[in-house]
Order: structure tokens, then sequence, then C-alpha cells
């Protein structure tokens, strides 16, 4: 049904709320003015009916030039001469001032003030009061004019009554349109500004990640460099700083993998392609990568992986997960300390389990922990994050149709799980 009055009255794309509300009343007039044609006939009322069908048949012309070939301004100007017009004539055909030629003008005041623009307002109000007072006027002086039409009480007081229900019925269709509209464009706003609004905290916290958080470790990763220029290679504290800046630098591009990721993810959506996967082909050569940095920690990074086990996911989103979560675990792990990744089966799915004996999690931290609200921490050799790696790794895994999780215990170590469908 609603597809059949949308179609009536016009697409909100195609059309103004305006247009569309006339549509509305061109559809309510063919309806009103087809029962009335009949309740005129019955009513004893032939000059009256017969007015009904010339407005049936010219308000049906008006819509098709509205609705089909959009000249509104046009059929709308045409349409209330029209109505004026049928009303002065029925008005002298139809009892005068006791018959309801004055309930309809209200009507049509009303449709006016809906549909005309505010610059026109003056004029249709000037128009439909000159037209009431001259009408009324005109009785008053000259009383023989009006042929009084009805043949006793009952018909009058018919016609009167269906009037007034017919105004009230316009008038009701209208509000009812106009209030509809007001709350769906009122939302549209709504949503339009909450949007806005995650558009800007996104680029205000991109910029302060950029503007702060990136610029350390490369300032870092520049003293580093000063130093090296100036040590001998003899010296023994030269790996140690080479280290170091080996670290640093895999965590610094880590960092800006996590920005580029989330801000893209924020601005334009992310497009997944999930297939079936090795997990051991997605997983080894991240956890290679990072056992180089573990081991400038002195910290065991160990893994158990099936080869021939198989997920349903995307590579490129379920290596980035991963390496977040080894990240932090290498992060917040002291030196000495270990870290074991390893592949549980939970049908439907595998469970990738990474168990670090690390400095853990305080209560208010796994509160945050998933969420932008999340603060940037530093690691047990003050190492810098930016609050991102977390968040980004659960929205990941929530679009591949996965699930992530933890357990904590402050001074004791974290265990992140990450569960994925079997393929």
């Amino acid at each position: 049904m609603n597809k059949y009055w949308y179609y009536l009255t016009g697409l909100n794309q195609e059309f103004s709320l305006e247009s569309r509300i006339f549509h509305s009343f061109c559809i309510v007039a063919f309806c009103i003015l087809t029962l009335c044609i009949p309740l005129n006939i019955i009513l004893g009322l032939p000059i009256p009916a017969l007015l009904t069908l010339i407005a049936l048949i010219t308000q049906a012309c008006l819509y098709y030039l509205s609705r089909f070939k959009h000249k509104t301004r046009i059929s709308l100007w045409l349409s209330i001469f029209i109505i004026h017009i049928i009303i002065i004539v029925n008005y002298f055909f139809n009892s005068g001032i006791q018959g309801p030629s004055f309930l309809l003008l209200i009507a049509i005041f009303f449709l006016v003030i809906s549909l005309s623009k505010p610059k026109e307002y003056w004029f249709f109000i000037s128009l439909n009061l000159i037209v009431a007072s001259g009408l009324a006027l005109i009785e008053y002086l000259n009383p023989e004019l009006v042929e009084k039409s009805y043949m006793g009480r009952v018909f009058h007081f018919g016609d009167v009554i269906s009037t007034y229900f017919v105004s009230i019925l316009t008038i009701l269709i209208g509000l009812r349109y106009i209030k509809k509209n007001y709350y769906i464009s009122q939302s549209l706003l709504e949503t339009k500004a909450a949007d806005l609004e995650r558009i800007n905290n996104t680029k205000n916290k991109l910029f302060t990640i950029v503007s702060h958080d990136l610029r350390a470790p490369l300032a870092t990763v520049r003293s580093y460099l000063e130093i090296l220029s100036n040590l001998d290679p003899a010296k023994e504290n030269w790996q140690e700083i080479q280290s170091d800046l080996i670290e640093m630098t895999q965590n610094t591009d880590n960092m800006l993998s996590n920005i580029l990721m989330w801000s893209a993810s924020q601005m334009e959506g992310i497009n997944i392609n999930k297939k079936p996967i090795l997990l051991a082909d997605t997983l080894i050569p991240v956890i290679r990568v990072f056992q180089s940095i573990a081991n400038a920690k002195q910290i065991a990074l160990s893994f158990e992986i099936d080869p021939g086990l198989k997920v349903l996911a995307d590579e490129d989103m379920l290596q980035l997960v991963i390496r977040n979560i080894l990240s932090n675990a290498i992060k917040f792990t002291n030196n000495g300390g270990k870290i074991q990744l390893k592949v549980e089966s939970d049908y439907p799915n595998y469970v990738i389990k990474i168990s670090d004996n690390g400095i853990g999690m305080t209560d208010q931290i796994k509160d945050s922990i998933f969420s932008l609200k999340a603060e940037s921490s530093f690691g047990t050799k003050n190492e810098k994050g930016v609050g991102l790696g977390l968040n980004l790794s659960k929205e990941f895994t929530d679009m591949q149709g996965g699930r992530i999780w933890f357990d904590s215990v402050s001074g004791m170590g974290s265990t992140f799980y990450i569960s994925i469908p079997i393929a």
C-alpha cells in the first residue's frame, strides 16, 4: 500500500515537500469529490453536483500536470483560483451564507497556507479574505441573488455537516502529512549531526595522534641515530642501542599501520575479503617478525599451530589483529618473560590464544580496553602506543564474524582469545 501511495504522491528525491502535500490533497480531493457528486444529487442539489463534477475533472488535470509534468507551481496557482471560482458560483446556487461555502473557504485557506511560499502568503490570504467578505457583503446588500436550494431542514443540515467533515478531514490529512515529514526531516538532521560529530571526533583524535603520539617515537629514533653516529661501534652498548632502535622502528611502523587502518575504517569504511586461509601460513610470518623484537627484550615467544588448520577470514585483517596482540604482549612483558601463541579447536571456530606473564591489567584498564576511551600507555621499556590497536582489533574481528575477549590479572599477565570461524 505504501508503495502505491509513494508512487501517487511522488518520491522525496524527486519532489519537494510542498509538491507531495499538493499531490496528497489532490488524491484526497478525488475521493471526496467522487462521493459528493451522488450526495448532492440525493440532497436535491443539481447545480452543486455539476460544480463538483467540474472540480473533479479540473483537479485531475492539475494533478497530472504537477505529478507527471513536474509543473507544481502552475498547477497550484490554477487550482487555487479555480477552486475559489467554483466556491463563488456554489455560494450563489447553494443557499449563500447558510450553505457550506464558508466551511470550504476555511479548508482552502489551510491548503493555501500549507502549500504556498512565504512570500506568497499575503496574496493568497488577501484573496481568501476578499472572496469571503465580498460574498457576505453582496448577499447582505442583494439577498435576492442567492438561491435557496434546500428542499428541507434534513437536506440543509446534511449538506452543511458533510461539508464540515470534509473540511476537517482535509485539514487533518494535511497536518498529519506535514508533521510526519517534519519528524522524518528532524530524524535525518539528527542522524547527520551525529555523523558529523563522529567524523569531527575522528579528525580530532587523528590530529592528536599525529601531532603528539606519533612524533614521540620518531623523536626517540632520531635521538638514537644521533647517539649511534657519535658512538664507537666497538663499545658494548652499541648492540643494545641498535636493538632498541629496531624495536622502536617496528613499534612505530605498527603504530602507523594502526592509524592508517583506523582512519580508513572511520572515514571510508573497510572492504572485507573473507576466504578460506591456512592459519599457519597467515600467522607464522607475523610471529617471526615479532620474535626478533621479543629477543631484544630477552622474551621467549613460542607458538603451536597445526599446519592444516583453515579458517574463514580476511588475511590482512587477521594479521593486523595478531600484530596488535603480540605487540601489546611484548610491550607489557618484562625482560626475560614468556609469550605463547597456540590454536585450539572450539567447533565451529578455532580460538587463537595469546598468553603472556607480563604486568597484566587493572580493573580500570579492563573496562575500556576495547574502546577509543582507552588511554595510550607506556610499556615496560617506555614503549608508546596510541590507544587504537585493541579497538581496531575488536572491530576487525567482529567484521570477520569472530569474537575477541581476554583474561588478565594485575601483576600476573594477560591472555587474549580470538575466535574465528572454521572454513
